[in-house]
């Protein structure tokens, strides 16, 4: 027996069944908007005390992260339980003394390249110093650091959830001065990455040895810390110590309990022509065997400010749970 189909034959009906339509079409995307904003609404930053410090804590399903005040960073970003980081974050933090004038402050670092301008340390308000304010609005954590060294405009930290990467903005006002955006984040080790490799004149093996302080060192291949095959290259911490430059790409990398985090480069202001490192702005820093850290890096071109005068340069961080 074959069922009957009923199509309205007349304009009017045709009419009256394409408004309907439209009307449920409209009913339904009016729903998942509502879905989305309220979702994005409820993601936003509580106020905490993480470790003793003042801090902002907002979690994304089975992901937390933690932005500390004192160190004016991301911390922590890992388990909702706080049972495991994914990042390098020392604990209790060290200042800088007459033994260890850098310690590290792990978590995600900002700073302006190039670094030849400043050599090391960095500036005490990028690395140092507590941040001036911290406030929310619309799911948007932002925090402000000082200005100590005049000689650099004050950098505005965002963090902000955007589906399930976190979204992290460092913006700074044009001064005149061409700076470019180098975003650091510091994991434990053991270390081990692969990258796609693009092989272009500046780079005729696909990657590039990147620029610190000085004029980088030429890459000579085989190198203990690098495995080349075909159109990749893994990179492991624990050989021998490298940094590295890769065309902008994620980077990902495995981390214990089947947990794995994904660095991925974000859009930046005006980029002008001139790029560090030949444009090979996706970098990896590996350490020898008596280093207990590594770090995933990206880098902008150098920037000028945009209509209202600020640069800025983001990254996305991608914390990914076991599968169950």
């Amino acid at each position: 027996m074959i069922a009957a189909v009923f199509w309205p034959h007349s304009p009017h009906a045709l009419r009256q069944l394409t408004l309907l339509s439209l009307k449920v079409v409209s009913s339904i995307a009016l729903f998942i908007m509502t879905a989305i904003a309220s979702f994005a609404v409820n993601v936003t930053w509580k106020k905490t005390v993480w470790q003793g410090d003042p801090a902002w804590a907002s979690t994304q399903g089975s992901v937390k992260a933690v932005v500390t005040e004192t160190r004016a960073r991301l911390i922590y970003l890992g388990a909702s339980d706080g049972s495991l980081n994914l990042l390098n974050a020392p604990y209790p933090q060290a200042l800088p003394g007459t033994t260890n004038p850098s310690p590290n402050q792990g978590g995600h670092r900002f700073w302006l390249g190039p670094q030849s301008r400043w050599a090391w340390p960095p500036p005490e308000e990028w690395e140092y110093s507590a941040s001036l304010d911290a406030k929310v609005e619309a799911g948007v954590l932002t925090l402000h650091h000082p200005r100590i060294n005049q000689s650099y405009p004050a950098i505005t930290r965002e963090y902000a959830w955007e589906g399930d990467r976190l979204r992290c903005t460092a913006l700074w006002p044009d001064n005149g001065q061409s700076y470019f955006g180098l975003h650091i984040v510091a994991v434990n080790t053991p270390f081990l990455l692969t990258a796609r490799l693009e092989k272009s004149k500046s780079a005729p093996e696909g990657l590039v040895s990147a620029q610190m302080v000085g004029p980088a060192a030429p890459l000579h291949l085989p190198h203990p810390s690098i495995t080349v095959e075909e159109q990749h290259a893994t990179v492991r911490s624990g050989i021998k110590r490298v940094k590295l430059g890769f065309v902008p790409q994620p980077l990902t990398i495995e981390r214990p309990h089947s947990w794995s985090l994904s660095m991925q480069p974000g859009p930046c202001s005006n980029a002008t022509n001139d790029s560090p490192d030949y444009g090979y702005l996706s970098q990896v820093w590996v350490g020898d065997a008596t280093h207990d850290v590594s770090e995933l890096e990206q880098l902008t071109p150098y920037l000028k400010g945009d209509a209202k005068g600020l640069c800025s340069s983001t990254i996305y961080l991608a914390a990914t749970p076991p599968t169950p």
